[in-house]
């Protein structure tokens, strides 16, 4: 009876203790040192193997006349302590797609399995690949205290359903997927879950990578980011369990998210692959696997890092970095209803470049336009733009030899193709110098500048300069259709920039780009 759902048969059970009773309400079961372990003829074959052992059960209220009669399982109480769960499988989309189909004499999926009260104190559970043997999925200390729950053949086969419940709580200490060929892995801890309180409550999420950085790179042909994340802590409130068992949707009021610290390393050394066509903010919420609305999404003291090894001879790479980042996201829907009466995805933040200037922006997404347009604008405040060369100088030989920024502001409205606008930077006592072959400051150097500049360059060293005017920097910039957002909305800005510094207009940028 226990090993009767098709995808499980072949699988022999031993148990210790025993204790049968029965009366009104149904048959009570109590069982120790129960083992559920793969039969022989399984051992070679290339499908689910599963080893369970627990060291008690009890189950009461048990149903035989639904067992018998209609192929079902029916419990008023199932307790289950000190759980161990291994399986072996098959790849899990393979196993997916084969499930519910015929399997000969293997058995019968029951219709239904419920269970008015259900406790499992202390789960762990490990899914090893059965080709290379990696671990896919791993759980330590799961505690569960659920009431109504229900498992239909109908759940089983259904793309969205679970299984339904009435209310349902839980705890883990640690869980980990295997992604990527099973060099990466996201970890979680100290996971918590109510749905009477609609919390949801992690409080140290991570994405590593096993290898190192080079290590990781070199594994792939062309440009490939290697990619970290540690030390988040999330907390959704206000969830829609229900509509998340029953449809797969995803709802929440507010998601929290504190202290994340993301990495991203790039070798540009590496042939970079033209063929990618990262999507868009509005493409990636449209082509999201499951309908999603969030309300609202909080984040505090952020810190985020991009690395680039240049195609250059530095030695050393780039460097790009803000802190203390924090900010909301507002409207996140694919919700066709939602999307009809505000299609804007609103995003502010504040934080710091490079250590030093404040920074405050906002990003408009119009999630509806087919086009992809958005709205950004923001502002910088003071900093020593010899910071900057951390970042300018692997990939351009270019050193800002002193100037300090007082202010700057970005106004700029772009979609997929292109994005127009204004920056206004003010500067003082800006100095450019251009390092030698070997990333050295050299005299000598000043007379190959040809070779670096092809065009007569004048540069600003104030704005305003000390006549009273003020130089507006103007916008130009063409999406690189295979580089991600982030690089689009530099560019952007930085367009405005070189602008500023060079006199550049908006026509002499789109004249430059197009030839």
């Amino acid at each position: 009876m226990i090993v009767r759902t098709s995808e499980f048969a072949g699988h022999e059970v031993n148990f210790g203790k025993i204790r049968l009773d029965y009366n009104y309400q149904g048959t009570f079961l109590k069982m120790d040192s129960v083992n559920i372990h793969p039969g022989q003829e399984l051992m070679e074959e290339d499908k689910i193997k599963f080893n369970l052992t627990f060291k008690e059960a009890s189950l009461t209220g048990f149903r035989w006349v639904d067992f018998l009669f209609y192929n079902s399982i029916k419990l008023d109480s199932a307790y289950i302590a000190d759980v161990v769960l291994e399986t072996v499988t098959p790849d899990l989309e393979e196993m997916t797609d084969n499930m519910g189909q015929e399997n000969g004499n293997q058995g019968e999926n029951y219709k239904k399995i419920s269970i008015n009260h259900f406790r499992i104190n202390k789960a762990s559970f490990e899914n090893r690949d059965s080709e290379t043997d990696s671990t896919r999925l791993l759980i330590n200390d799961l505690f569960i205290f659920a009431d109504g729950f229900s498992l239909s053949d109908q759940d089983l086969e259904s793309q969205e359903a679970l299984f339904s419940v009435n209310s349902i709580e839980g705890y883990l200490a640690e869980v980990e997927l295997h992604v990527n060929d099973y060099i990466n892995v996201v970890e979680a801890n100290d996971l918590s879950f109510n749905t009477t309180e609609q919390k949801l409550s992690i409080e140290k999420a991570a994405f590593k990578n096993k290898l190192l950085k080079y290590s990781y790179i070199n594994r792939f042909e062309k440009e490939t980011n290697w990619m970290e994340f540690n030390n988040a802590r999330l907390e959704i409130s206000g969830m829609d369990f229900q509509s998340y068992f029953r449809e797969g949707k995803i709802a929440a009021d507010n998601v929290q998210l504190d202290h994340l610290e993301l990495e991203v390393f790039r070798d540009k050394r590496k042939v970079e692959d033209t063929t990618k066509r990262p999507k868009m903010i509005h493409d990636i919420i449209k082509g999201l696997p499951k309908s999603i609305w969030l309300k609202s999404i909080n984040f505090e003291n952020t810190t985020i890092t991009y690395q680039e090894r240049p195609d250059t001879k530095a030695p050393s790479s780039g460097k790009i970095f803000f802190d203390q980042v924090n900010g909301e996201i507002l409207g996140f829907t694919n919700y066709a209803e939602k999307l009809s009466l505000n299609d804007t995805l609103s995003i502010k933040a504040k934080g710091r470049l490079m250590g030093e200037g404040q920074i405050d922006m906002q990003a408009d997404y119009l999630i509806n336009d087919k086009e992809g347009k958005f709205l950004l604008e923001g502002t910088v405040g003071q900093m020593n733009l010899t910071s900057l060369n951390n970042m300018i100088m692997p990939a351009t030989r270019v050193a800002l030899k002193q100037g300090r920024l007082d202010n700057l502001y970005f106004n700029i409205v772009a979609n997929d193709i292109e994005g127009t606008g204004d920056v206004i930077a003010r500067y003082s006592d800006l100095q450019i110098e251009i390092l030698d072959k070997d990333y050295k400051r050299n005299k000598n150097v000043f007379r190959d500048i040809g070779a670096f500049i092809a065009n007569k360059l004048v540069i600003r060293t104030h704005n305003p300069q000390k006549s009273g005017d003020l130089q507006k920097g103007e916008v130009y910039f063409q999406r690189a259709e295979h580089k991600f957002i982030f690089h689009y909305w530099w560019n952007l800005v930085l367009s405005g920039l070189k602008s500023t510094i060079t006199g550049d207009t908006e026509q002499d940028m789109r004249e430059k780009q197009t030839n």
